[in-house]
């Protein structure tokens, strides 16, 4: 498949997702319940450039997006990451662009085709783009983590165009959030799959607390991927620090391997899509040739370039559950998060584990006209502010509907 993909709506594509996402959901035990008040919100925003900005808990956020898109009974854009249109053999990717979704690249350098894309779709305004501007999932649902600049760049960009073809259209992003509520009945399975790591590692059975079991199987895995890697160990540190140490071991072997240009200092999530970029646009760049021996060694590459893949992807499962790993006190709705994660990383599979409600909310839009001016004279100071508005209109619905569940909801952990 090419770098870039590009959004191809199709009608008969996007009732067949419809029709099948209610099963999707239903596979998840998840029940997707957007307030009257969201809905209200995201339908008045009709025939206005508009953005729908998510926070990103969780692996289910695409699909509750999509949910609130039939519930509000619109379309929308979506961007994601490149590597999900692969998955399959190409056939979610597919998909995926049938149903309005269109690629991004990660990471050092900048995905341009992306970036006009962006800007363009928004600056029409035919249809909503749901965006997570966080970048990646969190796997936290106390905390909204700072929001990329290039996304609300590409924002101020679509408001530029907007406003060389009218002096009065004006973007809009909407601060949405959406909160999972785990319900009781999660405990037995989530014992399950547990005792299901705990073999797979090699552990003995063992009847202790969740919270004792599931730092057990952690340090096994942590433990038996260094070992896999030949990754330096550390038992003084901290579960997150040798996370992070085993990350950052991994992305520099696959950066040897794919000839990634060298970064000064990036953060570990740069580094990581910066490499992986480099890693899907080789692979992009790969082409069939007449001889049989050339045949013989791109194969050979294609196969390597597989296997770092699927270390980038292990990388990723990693820091997403460092970041989880982070959030205190670990409640119900964490440890499903955490032990979803290693599920994910040692079995490279998930299950349900109980029932879970997704709770959605949004505040009020944010315009982004009469800040246009700020963005023309001075874009870094304007990008600032606006990160700030909108990452705090972002937390404060995602606490709203955090201390509504706590009312609704107090899992009695002390059973476990």
């Amino acid at each position: 498949m090419p770098e870039f993909i590009p959004p191809e709506p199709n009608p008969l594509i996007l009732s067949a997702v419809k029709a099948i996402m209610p099963l999707v959901l239903n596979g998840e035990k998840l029940d997707v319940r957007p307030s009257e008040h969201c809905l209200a919100l995201i339908r008045s925003q009709k025939d206005i450039p508009a953005v729908i900005a998510v926070n990103h808990i969780d692996r289910c956020d695409p699909a509750v997006t999509a949910t609130l898109s039939l519930k509000c009974k619109e379309d929308y854009y979506y961007l994601a990451a490149r590597e999900l249109f692969d998955e399959n053999h190409g056939v979610r990717g597919w998909l995926m662009k049938n149903a309005g979704v269109y690629s991004v690249i990660r990471g050092q350098p900048e995905d341009t085709e992306s970036r006009d894309k962006t800007i363009a779709l928004i600056a029409e305004g035919k249809q909503k783009l749901v965006m997570f501007p966080e970048g990646d999932v969190t796997g936290r649902d106390d905390l909204v983590m700072p929001l990329k600049r290039d996304g609300i760049r590409n924002m101020f960009e679509a408001q530029k165009l907007c406003l060389e073809m009218d002096p009065n259209r004006e973007v809009h992003i909407i601060p949405t959030a959406i909160y999972y509520e785990v319900a009781d009945n999660a405990l037995q399975p989530l014992k399950k799959c547990l005792a299901e790591l705990e073999l797979y590692l090699g552990l003995i059975t063992w009847n202790g607390s969740l919270e004792a079991r599931i730092q057990r199987v952690l340090d096994s895995m942590i433990r038996q991927l260094e070992e896999h890697y030949g990754a330096p160990s550390n038992d003084s540190k901290s579960p997150n620090g040798r996370i992070t140490t085993l990350c950052r071991y991994i992305v520099t072997s696959v950066a040897n391997v794919t000839g990634s240009q060298s970064l000064e200092q990036p953060s570990m999530h740069t580094f990581l899509y910066s490499v992986r970029g480099k890693l899907q646009r080789l692979r992009s760049s790969m082409i069939d040739s007449e001889g049989r021996f050339d045949d013989y060694l791109r194969a050979e590459t294609l196969e390597k370039l597989e296997v770092c893949s699927k270390d980038l992807d292990r990388v990723q499962h990693l820091l997403i559950l460092a970041t989880t790993l982070h959030q205190k006190p670990a409640s119900l709705d964490v440890l499903w998060r955490v032990i979803d994660r290693m599920e994910q990383i040692i079995l490279g599979k998930v299950s349900s584990k109980g029932d879970r409600i997704a709770w959605i909310d949004a505040a009020p839009p944010i315009s982004l006209l009469r800040r246009s001016r700020d963005y023309d004279a001075q874009p870094a100071n304007a990008i600032e502010r606006t990160e700030r508005r909108l990452r705090s209109s972002m937390q404060q619905v995602l606490e709203q509907l955090k201390n509504k569940s706590e009312v609704r909801h107090k899992p009695a952990l002390t059973a476990a």
